[in-house]
């Protein structure tokens, strides 16, 4: 079967060194950019939003840059049944946001 084309997306999640599956399912649902500057924004918006609650403590987050697999009808059926981990062919930390 062909292969399709991959994509670039940004995304942000919490800073976590011990986690070792970064793409494990945790409860909270993943939010995805077309752009960094977008992803970023939404992060600093997210972050302002915490420091105003003073019951609320900002812990780290990184901004990251995710490429997928190449479109297929296998990465299809992998996105679906296995999640996202199955569908990112990379990923890296842009920046950390204290």
């Amino acid at each position: 079967m062909s292969q399709g084309e991959s994509f670039t997306f940004y995304t942000y999640a919490r800073v976590d060194e011990d986690r070792d599956d970064r793409w494990a399912y945790t409860g909270i649902p993943e939010i995805f950019f077309y752009d960094e500057e977008s992803a970023r924004e939404a992060l600093l918006e997210l972050r302002g939003d915490v420091a105003s609650d003073e019951d609320d403590e900002w812990l780290p987050m990184q901004l990251e840059k995710i490429e997928t697999r190449p479109i297929s009808r296998e990465s299809i059926f992998a996105l679906l049944n296995d999640g996202i981990g199955a569908f990112v062919k990379s990923y890296e930390i842009i920046e950390i946001i204290d």
